[in-house]
């Protein structure tokens, strides 16, 4: 299990302690990273741009899909709320990511709000690369809890080193429950043993693209609201027609450097960037309208 306790980022012997243990198991855990002024600021701005992009969906919880009832979803925040864009682009929390990465440069992926309904289900296990058409494996997703997260409300576990198993397959969450047997099976994982964390507002989670992880369910009666940001190095290339709006939107053909307004430079950077100039097509009027992309 990783803690760092302290993070000080003048500290080498600090950064390369935990970007060692990154390498080995595949996620850490910094804590007091941001100021809890500055995590209850940013919880309401997400609640609120949520539900202004949630307004037209009107399904309860039962309703929803089995992925669905895992979290609610909402991508691309950062193009429509300022206030979102800082936190997505804050040069901490970017910086670490581009050390982890081992990488000068880092672009962002994509943002988006993860929050879990009082009685949500599991989010069931799985690694993010395979939904991501990029080539190289040099991806880190920040997450953000904007309120306490526990045993009770869809704590966050990794399988610890689940990274550099060979092998991989595409575990699709998509499709509905994942069958335990079924997982470790496909997975090929050594130990079916979750590394569950307790973070707390303040703290922040950094996870390789490509380690497995899941969350349990939110058995309290608050939403449980985390923000993500997703970055890769710069210099990544389309590996594989896989759709994909962060690559599809700009036009990114396969063997291409993924470097548009879409995903743009998130570190370093000494201001923020604008919003894409490229809309999202309205062959796409059902997600905008479930408020999973952002409004043109």
């Amino acid at each position: 299990m990783i803690f760092l306790e302290i993070l000080n980022l003048s500290s080498l012997s600090m950064q390369e302690i935990f970007k060692k243990r990154f390498k080995e198991e595949g996620f850490v855990v910094i804590r007091d990273l941001l100021e809890p002024s500055e995590v209850e600021f940013y919880r309401e701005v997400v609640k609120e741009a949520t539900t202004e992009r949630k307004q037209y969906d009107e399904r309860s919880l039962k309703d929803k899909s089995e992925y669905e009832q895992s979290f609610t979803q909402c991508q691309n925040l950062w193009e429509d709320y300022e206030e979102i864009r800082r936190l997505t682009f804050d040069q901490r929390i970017t910086k670490i990511a581009s050390e982890l990465l081992d990488a000068n440069a880092v672009r962002l992926w994509h943002d988006q709000a993860l929050i879990k309904e009082p009685g949500g289900r599991e989010t069931d296990p799985h690694h993010d690369q395979p939904y991501w058409p990029i080539k190289e494996t040099d991806t880190v997703t920040a997450w953000i809890p904007l309120c306490d997260v526990g045993e009770k409300n869809g704590q966050l576990g990794f399988y610890s080193g689940s990274h550099k198993t060979k092998d991989q397959k595409f575990i699709n969450i998509f499709s509905g429950k994942i069958d335990e047997n079924d997982f470790l099976e496909t997975s090929k994982l050594e130990s079916d043993k979750v590394s569950y964390q307790n973070l707390n507002i303040g703290d922040v989670s950094f996870h390789h693209g490509l380690t497995f992880h899941r969350a349990k369910p939110n058995n309290s009666n608050e939403e449980r609201i985390v923000h993500t940001a997703i970055f890769f190095a710069d210099g990544s290339t389309r590996g594989d027609d896989t759709f994909h709006f962060s690559v599809d939107r700009p036009n990114i053909k396969v063997g291409d450097k993924i470097d548009s307004d879409v995903t743009p430079l998130a570190y370093p950077i000494k201001e923020l960037p604008d919003r894409p100039k490229n809309g999202i097509s309205n062959d796409f009027i059902g997600y905008k309208m479930l408020g999973l992309l952002p409004k043109d």
